[in-house]
């Protein structure tokens, strides 16, 4: 698992990722400034869980050791980072803002990026980083800040050497090696992003995490079955653990089995902390009863979605409902109407939020069912552009969820380009799909056409 998400889901499809692989943003394990050795203890228990990525573990001991000490400012700002309450994130801040003045310069540097994180200054938090790093060379959560703002502008590189740094500075790092891993396996190079994900399984061989990010990365590289075993690994060792329930059901998604997708997904959504997170699961769930064709599983999810409280986005993905339902019965004219109808609060919904350095606004969700709705009518001249977009997105490919939407939109549109006798583009744009992963099952249908044009095209000429 890689990131607390900066930009909650949007809708059936609106998974927009802020920055790509960002870890959770650790504290070194050192020093703190407390009255109570007994909070001191609960806060490292608090750290040790949120590294695992327990989160409700985590918040439990944030909340122990500010109960014993309420002046304890690492805990506020702990605490801060696994409460799915933004304004309760910014009153902890806040208040930790106010016993600065007992804390060590290292603390109090953390204090300040944590404020202009929470306010959104950007530039401040960079700047804040860069300063503690250069201070403590070996501060995982400033290295962490710097990496945000290099994965923003697809300087991954520079991200990786960031990380090599800390771990010259503290070889015995897990989430250095965690982080790292990832940043390969993005890059495409999944054997050395497992070198690296088990180093950090060896260090941490009883938490649920190595296992799921191991699982993650052979996952999202078409090795269905050695990631499937990581994950049910992950879940023997913690049976509650969301992200790996997350991330089997788009394993199974990828294999073509809908069923267990569906599943999975449903079964993070129970787990899930947050309203946000439930909503995102279960729009995960109706996606994949959607993409096959599963109508039952489509409404039942759908109605699901319908129960989560309000929330901004819970309220677009609601309003995405009855057009993934009319996609999967065969209405694909009424699921145009109601996307250009909701186009608009869309966008403005996502104007409003944060963005990064180098960051451009996509719509990879709207535009694949947009897509979906004109390629079921015929239209495919209007699908084209839909579909280029997504196969050449303006962003760094911020995560391995979003990927898929690249794969889908390649797929559709070498479909479409083979139609028309472009087949050798539409080969190009598949076989860059088989670079990242050479099996995602949502894909073949579009490869099936794709290959028989080709042969037809092959049998002509020999006639």
């Amino acid at each position: 698992m890689t990131s607390r998400r900066l930009v909650a889901a949007a809708g059936v499809l609106l998974l927009l990722i802020a920055a790509g692989a960002v870890a959770l943003l650790y504290a070194n394990r050192r020093e703190v400034t407390t009255s109570s050795g007994e909070a001191a203890r609960a806060y490292r228990e608090a750290l040790d869980n949120e590294r695992c990525f327990y989160v409700k573990e985590a918040r439990l001991g944030y909340a122990r050791a500010l109960a014993l000490d309420p002046a304890f400012a690492e805990a506020m700002l702990g605490l801060s980072r696994v409460i799915s309450d933004d304004d309760q994130a910014k009153t902890l801040v806040r208040r930790a803002v106010r016993e600065k003045g007992r804390l060590s310069e290292r603390e109090r540097l953390h204090v300040e990026m944590e404020l202009a994180r929470v306010e959104k200054r950007r530039d401040d938090v960079l700047k804040i980083a860069a300063q503690t790093r250069s201070r403590y060379p070996d501060d995982v959560r400033a290295a962490m800040m710097l990496c945000i703002a290099e994965i923003a502008k697809g300087n991954r590189e520079a991200a990786v050497r960031i990380f090599t740094e800390v771990l010259e500075k503290d070889p015995n790092n897990p989430d250095a090696y965690n982080q790292i891993g990832y940043y390969y396996a993005f890059k495409g190079d999944t054997e050395r992003a497992l070198e690296y994900l088990k180093k950090y399984q060896f260090m941490l061989p009883s938490s649920a995490n190595p296992y799921d990010s191991l699982g993650e990365v052979l996952g999202n590289a078409g090795r269905y079955d050695e990631a499937i075993a990581n994950l049910n690994k992950a879940l023997q060792l913690k049976p509650d653990f969301f992200e790996s329930f997350r991330h089997l059901g788009l394993v199974y998604e990828g294999k073509g089995d809908a069923l267990k997708a569906i599943e999975a997904y449903r079964k993070a959504a129970e787990l899930a902390d947050s309203d946000g997170k439930r909503a995102d699961m279960l729009t995960s769930a109706l996606r994949a009863a959607m993409v096959f064709k599963n109508r039952a599983a489509a409404e039942e999810a759908a109605a699901a979605l319908a129960r989560v409280p309000k929330g901004p986005y819970t309220e677009i993905g609601k309003e995405v409902i009855p057009i993934a339902l009319d996609l999967t019965a065969g209405r694909p004219a009424d699921a145009e109407r109601r996307l250009t109808e909701l186009k608009p609060k869309w966008e403005a919904l996502v104007s409003r939020e944060p963005t990064l350095p180098g960051w451009k606004s996509d719509w990879p969700a709207w535009n694949m069912l947009m897509a979906r709705a004109k390629m079921a009518q015929g239209k495919d001249a209007e699908a084209l552009p839909l579909l280029e977009t997504l196969s050449n997105p303006p962003n760094p490919w911020r995560d391995f969820e979003g990927r898929r939407w690249v794969y889908e939109g390649r797929a559709h549109l070498a479909a479409l380009l083979a139609r028309r006798g472009d087949l050798d583009r539409a080969e190009k744009l598949l076989e860059e799909n088989r670079k990242w992963n050479p099996s995602w099952a949502p894909t073949r249908d579009a490869e099936l056409v794709v290959a028989q044009l080709r042969r037809e095209k092959v049998l002509a000429a020999t006639k």
